[in-house]
């Protein structure tokens, strides 16, 4: 959770991990309860960016990998395992480059990754809005010029230069999006699915796995797009995807009460997970925030 950033979890959203500070003096209540606020922040934008889009999803629901019925717990849970295994090809592949020293390469793969999620779910975030104000063809445009520019500034950010404040509210702004995304278009076992297994992968790649290569072979300055700032704390990419994915999934099967329990639970895990790492140098930022996540919609489901 709190770290540098993982490998993808997602094609479009990179994984998750987490790593302490540089002293640990640093992992102070204020400390912690600012990296808290900064994710309880991205939650709150990404509510309202799944508000927002709600009338443009609904209905619409991604078929499942394993070709079985959207509903079905047994395609969910093999919908999981093939996303999680495809995960892991594309994490092992992008440790193999920077074992190749191929650097260039590897921040292409994430520039185009994340350069693609930022560009389409930005330009449907932005011409919905628009749309509301503008002609139609005048809200599109708005949406085409704002995804494009947001994908100008994430190749300043990972080829040109590294400015910390600016790729944190580009990836905060991206990940809050892309967990919108996957909570009104992913089938809710699926969903709910892909949050347990990617918890259980989470363990495995920063502690044995390819996240934990990646991390302790790349350069500072390759991981650029997959890790955003919380203060004196770095969450990758992956976790702020699910972070926000929950309590947006929660609004769209339940309602804001069951959203904010979500949310909060998940803080709260958070919370702990970053207090955690005054004892360990980098800890998976999934396991105790979704465990708390899901223990929170579950109930509110039932």
């Amino acid at each position: 959770m709190s770290g540098q950033p993982p490998p993808a979890e997602t094609p479009q959203a990179p994984p998750t991990g987490s790593q302490r500070p540089a002293r640990d003096d640093r992992i102070t209540p204020a400390n912690l309860l600012k990296a808290v606020g900064i994710v309880l922040l991205i939650q709150v934008v990404a509510l309202v960016v799944t508000k927002q889009n709600l009338p443009v999803y609904v209905g619409t629901v991604t078929g499942n990998l394993s070709g079985e019925s959207t509903t079905s717990v047994g395609g969910a849970a093999l919908n999981a395992i093939l996303l999680v295994g495809l995960v892991f090809v594309l994490t092992a592949s992008l440790v193999w480059l920077l074992r190749k020293k191929m650097v260039n390469s590897f921040k292409m793969i994430i520039f185009c990754s994340v350069s693609l999620s930022s560009f389409v779910l930005t330009l449907t975030t932005v011409d919905v809005f628009a749309s509301n104000f503008l002609s139609p063809l005048s809200g599109l445009l708005a949406g085409v010029f704002t995804g494009a520019l947001l994908v100008v500034l994430v190749g300043y950010t990972i080829f040109v230069k590294n400015r910390p404040w600016l790729s944190t509210a580009i990836l905060a702004f991206v990940g809050a999006e892309v967990g919108s995304f996957f909570a009104e278009t992913l089938p809710l076992y699926t969903a709910l699915a892909l949050a347990a297994a990617f918890s259980c992968y989470d363990i495995y790649a920063v502690f044995k796995g390819p996240l934990k290569q990646m991390i302790g072979t790349a350069p500072t300055v390759a991981l650029v797009g997959m890790s955003i700032r919380a203060g004196e704390f770095t969450l990758g990419l992956g976790d702020i995807v699910f972070y926000t994915m929950l309590p947006s999934l929660a609004v769209f099967y339940v309602g804001y009460g069951a959203s904010v329990a979500t949310m909060l639970a998940i803080d709260a895990g958070v919370f702990v997970t970053l207090f955690l790492l005054s004892r360990k140098r980098l800890l998976p930022g999934l396991p105790i925030p979704m465990f708390l996540g899901l223990l929170a919609l579950v109930a509110f489901r039932v």
